[in-house]
Protein backbone atom coordinates (compact mmCIF):
# COMPACT_ATOMS: atom_id res chain seq x y z
CA UNK A 1 0.00 0.00 0.00
CA UNK A 2 1.32 3.44 -0.90
CA UNK A 3 1.71 6.24 1.65
CA UNK A 4 -1.07 8.31 0.07
CA UNK A 5 -3.40 5.31 -0.08
CA UNK A 6 -2.83 4.58 3.63
CA UNK A 7 -3.53 8.23 4.52
CA UNK A 8 -6.71 8.25 2.44
CA UNK A 9 -7.95 5.05 4.11
CA UNK A 10 -7.56 6.83 7.45
CA UNK A 11 -9.70 9.67 6.11
CA UNK A 12 -12.21 7.09 4.91
CA UNK A 13 -12.59 5.63 8.43
CA UNK A 14 -13.35 9.06 9.89
CA UNK A 15 -15.75 9.83 7.06
CA UNK A 16 -17.65 6.58 7.66
CA UNK A 17 -17.72 7.30 11.40
CA UNK A 18 -19.35 10.68 10.83
CA UNK A 19 -21.88 9.37 8.30
CA UNK A 20 -22.77 6.41 10.56
CA UNK A 21 -23.17 8.78 13.52
CA UNK A 22 -25.60 10.89 11.51
CA UNK A 23 -27.63 7.79 10.61
CA UNK A 24 -27.73 6.61 14.23
CA UNK A 25 -28.63 10.00 15.70
CA UNK A 26 -32.15 10.14 17.14
CA UNK A 27 -34.14 12.17 19.60
CA UNK A 28 -32.62 10.18 22.45
CA UNK A 29 -28.99 10.65 21.38
CA UNK A 30 -27.10 13.57 19.84
CA UNK A 31 -24.55 13.47 17.02
CA UNK A 32 -21.53 13.97 19.27
CA UNK A 33 -22.61 11.10 21.51
CA UNK A 34 -22.86 8.73 18.53
CA UNK A 35 -19.43 9.82 17.30
CA UNK A 36 -17.94 9.02 20.72
CA UNK A 37 -19.66 5.62 20.64
CA UNK A 38 -18.17 4.83 17.23
CA UNK A 39 -14.76 6.13 18.33
CA UNK A 40 -14.82 3.57 21.18
CA UNK A 41 -15.58 0.80 18.67
CA UNK A 42 -12.67 1.91 16.45
CA UNK A 43 -10.32 2.16 19.46
CA UNK A 44 -11.33 -1.32 20.66
CA UNK A 45 -10.49 -2.65 17.18
CA UNK A 46 -7.02 -1.14 17.38
CA UNK A 47 -6.35 -2.59 20.85
CA UNK A 48 -7.96 -6.06 20.55
CA UNK A 49 -5.73 -9.05 19.60
CA UNK A 50 -6.88 -10.89 16.46
CA UNK A 51 -6.40 -14.48 15.37
CA UNK A 52 -5.71 -13.34 11.79
CA UNK A 53 -2.79 -11.31 13.23
CA UNK A 54 -1.48 -14.35 15.12
CA UNK A 55 -2.57 -13.05 18.51
CA UNK A 56 -1.41 -9.45 17.98
CA UNK A 57 -3.52 -6.32 18.01
CA UNK A 58 -3.48 -3.92 15.06
CA UNK A 59 -1.85 -1.20 17.18
CA UNK A 60 1.10 -3.51 17.97
CA UNK A 61 1.85 -4.06 14.28
CA UNK A 62 1.41 -0.38 13.41
CA UNK A 63 3.69 0.97 16.15
CA UNK A 64 6.28 -1.75 15.53
CA UNK A 65 6.46 -0.80 11.85
CA UNK A 66 6.60 2.91 12.70
CA UNK A 67 9.57 2.19 14.99
CA UNK A 68 11.35 0.04 12.42
CA UNK A 69 10.87 -3.10 14.53
CA UNK A 70 9.57 -6.52 13.39
CA UNK A 71 6.03 -7.65 14.19
CA UNK A 72 5.67 -9.26 17.63
CA UNK A 73 5.53 -13.06 17.81
CA UNK A 74 3.17 -14.58 20.37
CA UNK A 75 4.61 -17.93 21.58
CA UNK A 76 1.10 -19.42 21.60
CA UNK A 77 0.74 -18.74 17.86
CA UNK A 78 4.26 -19.58 16.66
CA UNK A 79 3.27 -22.95 15.14
CA UNK A 80 0.89 -21.15 12.75
CA UNK A 81 3.82 -19.70 10.82
CA UNK A 82 5.26 -23.09 9.80
CA UNK A 83 2.62 -25.31 8.20
CA UNK A 84 5.15 -27.03 5.90
CA UNK A 85 7.03 -30.05 7.25
CA UNK A 86 10.13 -29.50 5.09
CA UNK A 87 13.47 -29.78 6.96
CA UNK A 88 14.32 -26.08 6.52
CA UNK A 89 10.95 -24.94 7.88
CA UNK A 90 11.14 -27.23 10.90
CA UNK A 91 14.73 -26.19 11.64
CA UNK A 92 13.72 -22.51 11.53
CA UNK A 93 10.74 -23.24 13.78
CA UNK A 94 13.01 -24.90 16.35
CA UNK A 95 15.45 -21.97 16.22
CA UNK A 96 12.58 -19.51 16.59
CA UNK A 97 11.18 -21.27 19.67
CA UNK A 98 14.61 -21.32 21.32
CA UNK A 99 15.10 -17.60 20.59
CA UNK A 100 11.66 -16.69 21.97
CA UNK A 101 12.30 -18.62 25.18
CA UNK A 102 15.65 -16.86 25.55
CA UNK A 103 14.15 -13.45 24.77
CA UNK A 104 16.35 -13.06 21.69
CA UNK A 105 15.72 -12.11 18.07
CA UNK A 106 16.08 -15.21 15.86
CA UNK A 107 16.18 -13.10 12.71
CA UNK A 108 12.82 -14.43 11.49
CA UNK A 109 10.03 -11.94 10.83
CA UNK A 110 6.46 -12.01 9.58
CA UNK A 111 4.35 -9.40 7.81
CA UNK A 112 0.68 -8.63 7.22
CA UNK A 113 -0.60 -7.29 3.92
CA UNK A 114 -3.71 -7.21 1.79
CA UNK A 115 -2.69 -10.23 -0.27
CA UNK A 116 -2.17 -8.02 -3.31
CA UNK A 117 -5.88 -7.06 -3.47
CA UNK A 118 -6.34 -3.66 -1.74
CA UNK A 119 -9.64 -2.04 -0.81
CA UNK A 120 -9.66 0.15 -3.91
CA UNK A 121 -9.76 -3.00 -6.06
CA UNK A 122 -13.04 -4.07 -4.41
CA UNK A 123 -14.80 -0.78 -5.15
CA UNK A 124 -13.10 0.11 -8.44
CA UNK A 125 -12.51 -3.21 -10.28
CA UNK A 126 -12.32 -1.40 -13.63
CA UNK A 127 -9.47 0.80 -12.44
CA UNK A 128 -7.75 -2.24 -10.89
CA UNK A 129 -7.94 -4.17 -14.19
CA UNK A 130 -6.71 -1.15 -16.15
CA UNK A 131 -3.74 -0.72 -13.81
CA UNK A 132 -2.72 -4.37 -14.18
CA UNK A 133 -3.23 -4.34 -17.94
CA UNK A 134 -0.72 -1.49 -18.16
CA UNK A 135 1.76 -3.33 -15.91
CA UNK A 136 1.48 -6.53 -17.94
CA UNK A 137 2.03 -4.57 -21.15
CA UNK A 138 5.17 -2.98 -19.68
CA UNK A 139 6.46 -6.39 -18.57
CA UNK A 140 5.80 -7.94 -21.98
CA UNK A 141 7.61 -5.07 -23.73
CA UNK A 142 10.55 -5.42 -21.34
CA UNK A 143 10.71 -9.20 -21.88
CA UNK A 144 10.65 -8.66 -25.63
CA UNK A 145 13.54 -6.24 -25.33
CA UNK A 146 15.47 -8.72 -23.20
CA UNK A 147 14.99 -11.46 -25.78
CA UNK A 148 13.00 -13.69 -23.45
CA UNK A 149 13.08 -17.36 -24.38
CA UNK A 150 10.00 -18.84 -26.02
CA UNK A 151 8.16 -21.72 -24.33
CA UNK A 152 9.44 -23.99 -27.10
CA UNK A 153 13.09 -23.25 -26.31
CA UNK A 154 14.96 -26.36 -25.19
CA UNK A 155 17.03 -26.47 -22.01
CA UNK A 156 20.71 -27.48 -22.09
CA UNK A 157 21.68 -30.70 -20.43
CA UNK A 158 22.18 -30.32 -16.67
CA UNK A 159 25.73 -30.56 -15.36
CA UNK A 160 26.79 -32.98 -12.67
CA UNK A 161 26.51 -31.50 -9.20
CA UNK A 162 26.67 -32.76 -5.63
CA UNK A 163 26.97 -30.38 -2.66
CA UNK A 164 30.22 -30.56 -0.72
CA UNK A 165 30.01 -32.04 2.78
CA UNK A 166 29.94 -29.49 5.59
CA UNK A 167 32.36 -29.99 8.44
CA UNK A 168 30.53 -29.80 11.79
CA UNK A 169 31.28 -26.58 13.68
CA UNK A 170 31.95 -27.51 17.31
CA UNK A 171 33.68 -24.26 18.27
CA UNK A 172 33.33 -23.10 21.86
CA UNK A 173 32.10 -19.53 22.48
CA UNK A 174 35.70 -18.48 23.15
CA UNK A 175 36.92 -20.06 19.91
CA UNK A 176 34.09 -18.49 17.97
CA UNK A 177 34.92 -15.02 19.34
CA UNK A 178 38.58 -15.50 18.56
CA UNK A 179 37.73 -16.60 15.03
CA UNK A 180 35.83 -13.38 14.44
CA UNK A 181 38.92 -11.39 15.46
CA UNK A 182 41.28 -13.18 13.12
CA UNK A 183 42.49 -10.90 10.30
CA UNK A 184 41.87 -11.86 6.69
CA UNK A 185 44.78 -12.48 4.35
CA UNK A 186 44.44 -9.66 1.83
CA UNK A 187 45.30 -11.62 -1.35
CA UNK A 188 42.72 -14.31 -0.55
CA UNK A 189 40.10 -11.69 0.28
CA UNK A 190 40.59 -9.92 -3.04
CA UNK A 191 40.52 -13.21 -4.95
CA UNK A 192 37.30 -14.18 -3.20
CA UNK A 193 35.70 -10.81 -3.96
CA UNK A 194 36.60 -11.13 -7.63
CA UNK A 195 35.14 -14.63 -7.75
CA UNK A 196 31.87 -13.41 -6.21
CA UNK A 197 31.76 -10.44 -8.61
CA UNK A 198 31.76 -12.98 -11.46
CA UNK A 199 29.09 -15.23 -9.95
CA UNK A 200 26.60 -13.35 -7.75
CA UNK A 201 23.50 -11.51 -8.94
CA UNK A 202 22.02 -8.79 -6.73
CA UNK A 203 18.22 -8.15 -6.71
CA UNK A 204 17.14 -4.56 -7.34
CA UNK A 205 13.73 -2.90 -7.77
CA UNK A 206 12.94 -1.33 -11.11
CA UNK A 207 10.01 0.20 -12.95
CA UNK A 208 9.09 -3.29 -14.20
CA UNK A 209 9.45 -5.08 -10.86
CA UNK A 210 12.40 -6.93 -9.37
CA UNK A 211 15.42 -7.40 -11.60
CA UNK A 212 18.93 -8.80 -11.06
CA UNK A 213 22.33 -7.33 -11.85
CA UNK A 214 25.88 -8.56 -11.30
CA UNK A 215 27.34 -7.58 -7.94
CA UNK A 216 30.20 -5.06 -8.07
CA UNK A 217 33.69 -5.80 -6.78
CA UNK A 218 33.43 -3.22 -3.96
CA UNK A 219 30.07 -4.65 -2.95
CA UNK A 220 31.55 -8.15 -2.90
CA UNK A 221 34.26 -6.98 -0.48
CA UNK A 222 31.62 -5.47 1.81
CA UNK A 223 29.50 -8.63 1.57
CA UNK A 224 32.38 -10.96 2.47
CA UNK A 225 33.43 -8.94 5.49
CA UNK A 226 29.84 -8.59 6.72
CA UNK A 227 29.14 -12.33 6.43
CA UNK A 228 32.42 -13.11 8.17
CA UNK A 229 31.62 -10.73 11.05
CA UNK A 230 28.21 -12.39 11.41
CA UNK A 231 29.74 -15.80 12.00
CA UNK A 232 29.47 -17.35 8.53
CA UNK A 233 32.17 -19.84 7.50
CA UNK A 234 33.10 -17.77 4.47
CA UNK A 235 35.80 -20.18 3.25
CA UNK A 236 33.27 -23.01 3.28
CA UNK A 237 30.67 -20.82 1.58
CA UNK A 238 33.11 -19.92 -1.20
CA UNK A 239 33.92 -23.61 -1.68
CA UNK A 240 30.22 -24.40 -2.08
CA UNK A 241 29.83 -21.60 -4.65
CA UNK A 242 32.86 -22.83 -6.60
CA UNK A 243 31.44 -26.36 -6.61
CA UNK A 244 28.07 -25.21 -7.97
CA UNK A 245 28.22 -25.96 -11.73
CA UNK A 246 25.92 -23.12 -12.83
CA UNK A 247 27.31 -19.67 -13.46
CA UNK A 248 24.95 -17.30 -11.70
CA UNK A 249 23.74 -17.30 -8.10
CA UNK A 250 21.11 -14.90 -6.73
CA UNK A 251 21.93 -13.26 -3.39
CA UNK A 252 18.36 -13.64 -2.12
CA UNK A 253 18.97 -17.40 -2.16
CA UNK A 254 21.17 -16.74 0.88
CA UNK A 255 18.88 -14.25 2.59
CA UNK A 256 15.56 -16.03 1.88
CA UNK A 257 16.33 -19.74 1.38
CA UNK A 258 12.97 -20.92 2.68
CA UNK A 259 10.99 -18.93 0.12
CA UNK A 260 13.40 -19.90 -2.67
CA UNK A 261 13.33 -23.59 -1.74
CA UNK A 262 9.52 -23.58 -1.62
CA UNK A 263 9.39 -22.09 -5.11
CA UNK A 264 11.89 -24.65 -6.41
CA UNK A 265 10.00 -27.56 -4.87
CA UNK A 266 6.80 -26.30 -6.53
CA UNK A 267 8.62 -25.94 -9.84
CA UNK A 268 10.02 -29.47 -9.53
CA UNK A 269 6.55 -30.91 -8.92
CA UNK A 270 5.22 -29.07 -11.96
CA UNK A 271 8.18 -30.06 -14.14
CA UNK A 272 7.86 -33.71 -13.09
CA UNK A 273 4.44 -33.82 -14.70
CA UNK A 274 5.10 -31.90 -17.89
CA UNK A 275 8.77 -30.98 -18.40
CA UNK A 276 12.09 -32.26 -19.67
CA UNK A 277 14.49 -34.40 -17.66
CA UNK A 278 17.32 -31.90 -18.15
CA UNK A 279 15.31 -29.05 -16.69
CA UNK A 280 14.19 -31.30 -13.83
CA UNK A 281 17.82 -32.09 -12.98
CA UNK A 282 18.71 -28.39 -13.09
CA UNK A 283 15.91 -27.54 -10.66
CA UNK A 284 16.96 -30.34 -8.30
CA UNK A 285 20.55 -29.08 -8.32
CA UNK A 286 19.39 -25.58 -7.46
CA UNK A 287 17.16 -26.94 -4.68
CA UNK A 288 20.05 -28.91 -3.14
CA UNK A 289 22.30 -25.86 -3.37
CA UNK A 290 19.74 -23.63 -1.61
CA UNK A 291 19.27 -26.26 1.12
CA UNK A 292 23.04 -26.21 1.65
CA UNK A 293 23.12 -22.41 1.84
CA UNK A 294 20.37 -22.47 4.46
CA UNK A 295 22.52 -24.66 6.70
CA UNK A 296 25.60 -22.47 6.29
CA UNK A 297 24.04 -19.03 6.84
CA UNK A 298 22.66 -18.53 10.34
CA UNK A 299 19.35 -16.69 10.97
CA UNK A 300 21.27 -13.69 12.28
CA UNK A 301 23.44 -13.57 9.17
CA UNK A 302 20.34 -13.87 6.96
CA UNK A 303 18.82 -10.88 8.76
CA UNK A 304 22.02 -8.87 8.27
CA UNK A 305 22.10 -9.82 4.58
CA UNK A 306 18.51 -8.64 4.07
CA UNK A 307 19.49 -5.27 5.50
CA UNK A 308 22.58 -5.20 3.31
CA UNK A 309 20.49 -5.95 0.21
CA UNK A 310 18.02 -3.20 1.15
CA UNK A 311 20.91 -0.75 1.49
CA UNK A 312 22.31 -1.75 -1.90
CA UNK A 313 18.88 -1.42 -3.51
CA UNK A 314 18.41 2.01 -1.92
CA UNK A 315 21.77 3.08 -3.32
CA UNK A 316 20.74 1.90 -6.77
CA UNK A 317 17.52 3.93 -6.60
CA UNK A 318 19.45 6.98 -5.41
CA UNK A 319 21.91 6.64 -8.31
CA UNK A 320 19.03 6.26 -10.77
CA UNK A 321 17.36 9.40 -9.36
CA UNK A 322 20.59 11.37 -9.60
CA UNK A 323 21.05 10.21 -13.20
CA UNK A 324 17.54 11.37 -14.08
CA UNK A 325 18.20 14.77 -12.51
CA UNK A 326 21.57 15.20 -14.20
CA UNK A 327 21.05 17.79 -16.96
CA UNK A 328 24.00 16.44 -18.93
Amino acid sequence: MSTQEAALYGDLVLYLRDRAAELLTSADCDLEGQQERLDRIIRDWFFTPQDRLHGCSPRELIWAEQGGAPNPIDPEYVDEFFVDDCPICQAELDDLKVAIEAGEDAGWHWYYDDGGYPLIARYDPEGWDECWDERETDIEEWQTGQGAATPEASFPAAEAYAPLPIAPDKATPEEFTERLRQPWIDPRLHQAAQMLADRLDCPEPSAFGLRYRRIRYEEALSLLIGLYENGVDVEGLLAQIEAFPYQYIALDWLSQPTETAAWLVEAIERETAEGSESELDRLRHHRDFVFMLSRMVSPGAKLWLRGWLDAVAHGALARATNDDEDPS
